[in-house]
């Protein structure tokens, strides 16, 4: 049976959470506060094992669900606790305590690393507040109900550390012209240009979850390392967490990808001097290309509207925004049509005094 894992309060039993602000984990029962090295020297907590429940005999129809659905015992009320088969943390819907999910991060999934969360989640809705200001957006999108939505989630990435030879070649020209007289000169000299240098790249980062747009993981780059801890699962109380469904070896292409862009433009902005500049061909030869799997945070809002998915991401360590607004339209309508009405009235009040 799996092992679920709480993080309880040294000073009255209750469960913990990792507050960001502080980077310090709280009680919200007894106020009481402690720092990583407290928690460290407090009494461990042994898993509990969780009894599994078994969801086929629920919806013996639903193949998907039943193939990919967990359900375990909240070991503070009894409730039910349902997820998916890479969540390895969350918590309980009845009485909100932390649960993690210690079987899923083991072995070959258990992390080497995390960035804990530095952006708390009141900052996230307001955040989310002042992105989504705009007067074309639906009323709903906004209410209450949704606010409650934004969650902290810990997403899987693969982080890579590579060596590499890379070689560019290209063409360039020079062009130098000068008037004698009445007639116009122009020289065109033609160069052919080498580049070779070793490369190492830290850090190159890719998220291992196929459920996330790959694009928009890119776009809430970047992360500062500067933050990365050992893993500890005490990082993920309170949070939701997946793990990888995408190993490194999947998602390498992306990484070779990148690492080849980065160096053909660190290769490129060393030809200078030239009126125009063409790569024709480039290589990278790999010597090293270590991955490490860490855990980075990020708050994430999910809105469906006219069949199409709308998304909020927050970079749960900086700050950064990005998303796609829903567009509503009769409002859309309603606006253009008040724009073309004020438009017709200042045309016929012109047409009057003309």
């Amino acid at each position: 049976m799996p092992d679920i894992v709480t993080y309880k309060c040294p000073a009255c039993g209750a469960p913990l959470e990792f507050n960001a602000g502080t980077q310090s984990w709280k009680c919200e029962y007894c106020a009481s506060e402690f720092n990583e090295q407290q928690l460290q020297q407090a009494e461990p907590i042994e898993p509990e094992q969780a009894a599994p429940y078994d969801v086929r005999e629920e919806e013996p129809e639903n193949e998907e669900f039943n193939q990919n659905a967990r359900a375990y015992s909240c070991p503070s009320c009894g409730a039910q606790i349902v997820t998916d088969d890479t969540t390895a943390a969350t918590f309980c819907m009845f009485c909100h305590n932390p649960t993690i999910l210690a079987d899923r991060l083991s072995g070959s999934f258990k992390p080497t690393q995390l960035i804990p969360f530095r952006v708390q989640k009141e900052q996230a809705v307001e955040s989310f507040l002042k992105w989504s200001k705009k007067p074309l957006v639906p009323k709903d999108f906004r209410s209450k109900a949704q606010l409650e939505k934004i969650t902290g989630m810990y997403i899987p990435f693969w982080l890579f550390d590579c060596a590499v030879d890379q070689t560019l070649n290209a063409k360039a020209t020079r062009v130098r012209s000068w008037r004698s007289g009445n007639t116009q000169y122009t020289e065109t000299s033609h160069f052919a240009i080498s580049r070779e240098a070793e490369m190492e790249f830290v850090g190159v980062p890719a998220d291992g979850s196929s459920k996330l747009d790959d694009q928009l993981m890119d776009l809430l780059e970047p992360y500062d390392y500067k933050d990365i801890k050992d893993f500890s699962m005490s990082y993920l109380s309170g949070y939701f967490a997946e793990k990888y469904d995408q190993d490194h070896n999947q998602v390498f292409p992306r990484i070779r990808n990148r690492v080849d862009q980065y160096g053909e433009r660190r290769l490129r902005d060393t030809i200078n001097g030239y009126s125009t500049v063409t790569v024709t061909n480039r290589s990278t030869q790999y010597q090293k290309a270590d991955a490490r799997y860490t855990l980075l945070p990020l708050f994430l809002l999910t809105y469906k509207y006219k069949n199409k998915d709308f998304l909020f991401a927050m970079n749960g360590q900086t700050g950064k925004v990005v998303g796609k607004l829903p567009l509503c339209i009769p409002k859309a309508l309603a606006w253009f049509g008040s724009i073309a009405a004020a438009v017709f009235v200042i045309l016929l009040i012109g047409g009057m005094f003309l």
